[in-house]
């Protein structure tokens, strides 16, 4: 997976900007807020159809601007691609793939898969689940497009079942049909986030015994809303699922609110059998996280056949030289991108591109 050339026009600060990439390392430095991360969130927009930043399709718009266009042209296993993505500020964005427009964002994932790590991702440990889902979700939409229409649609069961537990006198014949909505979907959505945390579970474990020196064992464990998955089909979920939600219907309607489902669970890491959350150093807890996201890379290359792009925005300024080394000596043969405000201290590779940025301009340096 490569990304080779990006056209920007009026996106974020970035007035008219076309950029080509080398297959291998491109540091992006500069000052600060003078537009690096814009130029990650840029090329991350094509792999999920959203920034990672930006909450809505106009926050990517320049200031003063209707809309901004984002041109990427990428090859996969051999096979050219160029994707083209328009941004409005008052409609929805529109999306084409080698001229051939998409109607859906779930068309465009998958085609070109990311791994995104910035230093927000050194809190997962201790952030809530919300964060740990959303990370989860990702990785597992880029392999299994089928899962980011599941979730998609779990979403909005839930919002009509919370609207419908809202009213005065909920319908319950209509709870039923969205129970079982949300049962018969969310089975395949939680067989597939228990499959994946346990394939994540193999490599980073190895990952942290590596880092530690064989002193901390890491273990990751998929807490769902029906108890343990671990094994269980998509037909056994869904059938738990049903009986769980049997079992808190009256405290649904009391609370006005959904109690169980997908958007309920979470994941815990475990550090020599007791819980990261509570137990890990700072220290320990950014080498669960250096050991996930390497994983995920690790994941991603079995699953496809071929690495991802990996985008670290200013990570590497957050760890110490051990864990710097470590996740460089983990990403060999692959496209990396990298932010960071000047390049001493890198130990720079021959397939190394560096590109300067100043005010909204990007210069390639070498």
């Amino acid at each position: 997976m490569l990304a080779h050339r990006l056209v920007l026009e009026n996106f974020r600060n970035y007035t008219a900007q076309e950029l080509e990439f080398c297959p291998g390392v491109n540091i992006i430095y500069g000052d600060n807020a003078q537009g690096k991360t814009n130029i990650l969130e840029a090329v991350y927009l094509f792999s999920m159809g959203k920034g990672f930043r930006a909450k809505k399709d106009a926050e990517l718009v320049q200031h003063g601007r209707e809309e901004a266009r984002a041109a990427l042209t990428f090859s996969d296993a051999g096979r050219d691609w160029e994707a083209e993505i328009r941004l409005f500020r008052s409609r929805r964005k529109a999306i084409s793939v080698n001229e051939v427009p998409i109607r859906l964002t779930s068309e465009l994932i998958g085609r070109f898969r990311v791994i995104y790590f910035g230093p927000e991702y050194l809190g997962l440990i201790k952030e809530g689940p919300r964060q740990r889902r959303r990370n989860t979700d990702i990785l597992i939409s880029q392999l299994r497009p089928r899962y980011f229409s599941a979730l998609s649609d779990v979403k909005k069961i839930i919002d009509s079942k919370n609207a419908l537990l809202k009213m005065e006198r909920p319908n319950k014949a209509m709870l039923e049909i969205l129970n079982e909505k949300l049962a018969s979907i969310s089975g395949e959505l939680i067989a597939w986030r228990s499959q994946y945390i346990q394939k994540l579970n193999q490599y980073a474990a190895a990952l942290q015994n590596e880092i530690s020196g064989g002193s901390e064992t890491l273990s990751m464990e998929y807490l769902s809303c029906i108890g343990a998955a671990d094994g269980l089909s998509a037909e056994e979920i869904t059938q738990k699922l049903r009986q769980r939600l049997e079992n808190v219907e009256r405290r649904e309607l009391e609370n006005r609110e959904t109690a169980v489902g997908p958007h309920r669970e979470d994941i815990a890491y475990l550090i020599n059998g007791r819980e990261a959350k509570s137990f890990a150093s700072q220290g320990q807890q950014k080498t669960i996280v250096l050991s996930q996201k390497l994983s995920e890379v690790a994941l991603m290359r079995e699953e496809t056949g071929e690495a991802p792009v990996l985008l670290l925005d200013d990570i590497m300024s957050e760890l110490d030289r051990k864990r710097q080394s470590f996740v460089l000596s983990h990403i060999r043969d692959m496209q990396i991108f990298i932010t960071c405000t000047d390049t001493e201290g890198f130990a720079l590779r021959e397939d190394t591109r560096l590109l300067k940025v100043e005010n909204g301009t990007v210069k390639i340096v070498s």
